[in-house]
C-alpha cells in the first residue's frame, strides 16, 4: 500500500472534475434540446440525477478543485502556462495574508485549479481542448 504519487493525484481528480460536470453540462443541454420528450417516461433522461449522484459520491468538484489549487499553490517551482504560474503566484502572496485569503479570493481558487484541470489533459490527450463545463462556470 502506497499513497499515488502527486502527478497521478492530479491526474484523477482532473479527470473526475472533467467527466462529472462535462456529463451533467452536455445531458442537460441535451435536455433542453429534445423539450418535451425529456419529461416522458422510459426515455433515459430520468437517468440523470444518477450523474448528480457520481459527481459527489467521486468528491464534490469544487471541493476537488480547492485541492488541486492547494497543492499547486505549495508548489515552489515553476509549473504550467504563464497564467498558471501567475495565479499561483498571486495566491501565494494573498495566502501571507492568513486563511481567509484563500476565501477571498475563490474566483482565483477556481480559476487556477481549472489551469490544473486544463493542464492535466493536455498532458495525458495532448492536442484536446476542454471547455468549461456550465457547473463551473462564473455565476
Amino acid at each position: 500500500d502506497e499513497i499515488p504519487s502527486v502527478a497521478l493525484q492530479e491526474a484523477i481528480a482532473s479527470a473526475k472534475i472533467l467527466a462529472s460536470e462535462t456529463s451533467i453540462d452536455l445531458c442537460f443541454r441535451l435536455k433542453q434540446d429534445v423539450g418535451s420528450h425529456a419529461l416522458m417516461g422510459d426515455t433515459g433522461f430520468e437517468q440523470m440525477d444518477f450523474l448528480q449522484a457520481c459527481k459527489f459520491a467521486e468528491g464534490d468538484s469544487r471541493i476537488l478543485m480547492q485541492k488541486l489549487a492547494r497543492d499547486r499553490v505549495r508548489l515552489t517551482s515553476p509549473v504550467g502556462s504563464s497564467e498558471e504560474q501567475q495565479l499561483t503566484k498571486e495566491l501565494q502572496e494573498a495566502m501571507k495574508g492568513g486563511a481567509k485569503a484563500w476565501d477571498a479570493n475563490f474566483e482565483k481558487v477556481y480559476d487556477l485549479a481549472w489551469l490544473v484541470v486544463q493542464r492535466n489533459v493536455a498532458s495525458i490527450c495532448p492536442g484536446t481542448s476542454v471547455r468549461l463545463p456550465c457547473g463551473l462556470s462564473k455565476l
